[in-house]
Formats: structure tokens, C-alpha cells, sequence
């Protein structure tokens, strides 16, 4: 069965838009990705601070919001071999903490690794799919490919231009598959004004 011309330009019509979408979604995950790369990175200058830093003594409260995430699974870690009278295994030693540590830089570089051999991957697909970050940090305001979260007075750079991306936009086929989210220079308000 063949089709009209017209159907054909339908179908077409129908398949980009179904593309357009799946590109757009692809996207959300890649935002998702890149948040995870950020925690990860954090997670590594968070435990690499902890190590060099020595752990507080048990007068810090566990909920303390001053204490990092490593700290507080250490202290428990610690409070637990030595209180637990249901402790299994061998008694803590010197080298416990050491080994505790490694394992926990270990997992958190894995993790890292990970998240970005998949965020890299991603990236080589949209590519292969036409699919390019829009570059706007230090560029002038596009509104058609921007879009303006709101105005930050800097004396640095000339009015309208780009000085923080917030979410990252992409062309596909040099068409605006997803506007970048920014804020946008302007002057800097006199003394007198405020």
C-alpha cells in the first residue's frame, strides 16, 4: 500500500515531533546525571576533608548540622564496636579506621566513576544525534535561544550578558531543542538609588 504525499509529510511530521520528545527526555535524564556527578565530587572533597581533619569527640550531637555525613557514619561506626555487647567479629583495631576509610574512598570513587562513564556516554549519543550544548556563559542575551531567570547587578562584565547558566540548553539540528535558563548581568545601581 503506498501513500499520498500528503500522508508521507504526516508521518514525517509526526516521527520529528516523536524524536523532538525522546531528545527532550534524554535530556532530563542527562540533568539527573549531571546532579549526580555534583554529589559524587562533593561526597570526594567531603571525605578527603574528614580524613584530614580529626573526627570530633562525642560531646558533637550525632544530628549536628556542623558535622558532615562522614564524620557521622564514623562516629557511629565507632560508638557501635565499642558499645555493642553483640558485637561480631574480631575487637577494633588500630588499623580498623584505616581500612574503614579506604573502603569508603573506594565505594565513593567507583560511584563517581560510574556516574560519569554513563554522563559521558550520554553525551557521545546526543551527539551522534545532532543533539550540542548551547554556549552562553560571557555571551550576550539571546532571547531566542535564552531565557532570563532574572538580573544580577556586576560591575565585571557589560550589561546583558550571560553570567550564570542554570539549566544548560541544547540545539538539535541548529533548532532550540531546550532554551538555557540564565541570569543576566545588568548595572550595577547607584548608592543614591538603594
Amino acid at each position: 500500500m503506498t501513500q499520498s504525499p500528503r500522508e508521507l509529510a504526516t508521518q514525517t511530521a509526526k516521527n520529528r515531533r516523536d524524536q523532538e520528545r525522546l531528545l527532550q527526555d534524554l535530556l532530563g535524564i542527562l540533568d539527573a546525571l549531571d546532579h549526580a556527578c555534583e554529589h559524587w565530587q562533593q561526597a570526594e572533597q567531603d571525605h578527603v576533608q574528614t580524613l584530614s581533619t580529626p573526627l570530633p569527640q562525642p560531646t558533637v550531637s550525632p544530628t549536628s548540622s556542623s558535622v558532615s555525613f562522614f564524620q557521622k557514619c564514623q562516629q557511629w561506626l565507632m560508638f557501635w564496636r565499642k558499645e555493642s555487647p553483640t558485637s561480631v567479629g574480631p575487637a577494633p583495631s588500630e588499623s580498623a579506621p584505616s581500612q574503614e576509610t579506604d573502603g569508603t574512598r573506594e565505594m565513593i570513587r567507583s560511584a563517581k566513576e560510574g556516574v560519569e562513564l554513563i554522563r559521558r556516554s550520554m553525551l557521545d549519543i546526543l551527539q551522534q544525534r545532532q543533539v550540542v550544548p548551547i554556549e552562553v556563559n560571557g555571551q550576550p542575551f539571546d532571547p531566542e535561544q535564552m531565557y532570563a531567570l532574572g538580573r544580577q547587578e556586576s560591575a565585571e562584565v557589560e550589561e546583558n550578558t550571560v553570567i550564570q547558566e542554570v539549566v544548560r540548553g541544547y540545539l538539535w539540528q541548529n533548532r532550540i531543542l531546550r532554551e538555557a535558563q540564565v541570569m543576566v548581568a545588568s548595572k550595577p545601581s547607584a548608592p543614591d538609588e538603594r
